[in-house]
């Protein structure tokens, strides 16, 4: 696979404090990967300096091996925030879900294009009419997820897509990260829930204190995370790592 997005000594302070201390790390395209670490250890923000949502103070962020500003990563890279209700910003699915092609200035006949296309990808097609507040948490999710995907981005951030979910709602959206995946997007998830749904990925990132501390293959790496205080069921197998299976 190549590189769809390559991040080079990124670092980050607020208020005086570090947020990221020269993180490095490389997302294979059509790569589905997991951003483990403690509470506070910058994940959150390091996903807004890789969008363009924040400006870090130094390092580069190159997308397919080129570097980017923030504006050209706007365009080439979606994310989904932890409040997925945040935004939706229209009165039924398909009119959030057209929002941002319509912004982007495309044809109609291109907007209902990628309308369709990403609300079948989300399984939502039969909820297209409905008003957004009517959905379950994890149809919610889907519904901020197809608004990203109608914009046809190359990377595609979720933070924390499973906090606040019952049961069901996790369900459908690890079913939609997996879709997802299957289409080919590139993935980077945010989340101290590894147990739900790192069974599903190849590639994990554990970061500690602002820093990428380990990256490689989840299935190799997955029983370090218990050292930095993420829940994994004792004597779990990779494979048993995913809500799916239960």
């Amino acid at each position: 696979m190549d590189d769809a997005l390559q991040i080079e000594n990124l670092s980050l302070s607020l208020n005086g404090n570090t947020i990221l201390d020269d993180i490095s790390l490389t997302l294979k395209r059509g790569a589905f990967a997991a951003l483990c670490g403690r509470n506070g250890a910058g994940k959150s923000q390091l996903l807004r300096c890789i969008k363009g949502l924040r400006k870090p103070e130094g390092g580069r962020i190159l997308i397919d091996g080129e570097e980017s500003d923030a504006k050209t990563r706007m365009k080439k890279i979606a994310i989904v925030f932890q409040n997925a209700e945040m935004q939706i910003v229209s009165q039924s699915v398909e009119k959030d879900v057209a929002f941002g092609p319509e912004n982007m200035g495309l044809e109609k006949e291109e907007v209902e294009r990628r309308v369709e296309a990403a609300l079948s990808a989300m399984g939502l097609k039969d909820k297209a009419k409905q008003r957004p507040q009517t959905l379950s948490g994890g149809e919610l999710r889907k519904c901020a997820i197809a608004g990203i995907l109608a914009m046809e981005p190359d990377v595609i951030l979720l933070d924390e897509p499973f906090a606040n979910l019952d049961y069901p709602s996790t369900l459908t959206v690890i079913r939609a990260l997996i879709t997802l995946h299957e289409k080919g997007y590139s993935l980077l998830v945010v989340s101290h829930e590894a147990e739900k749904f790192l069974a599903h990925t190849d590639t994990l990132f554990i970061m500690d204190k602002g820093r990428v501390v380990e990256a490689g293959e989840s299935s190799v790496l997955f029983s370090k995370l218990s050292s930095y205080d993420i829940y994994i069921p004792a004597n779990a197998s990779f494979e048993e790592l995913s809500w799916l299976r239960r």
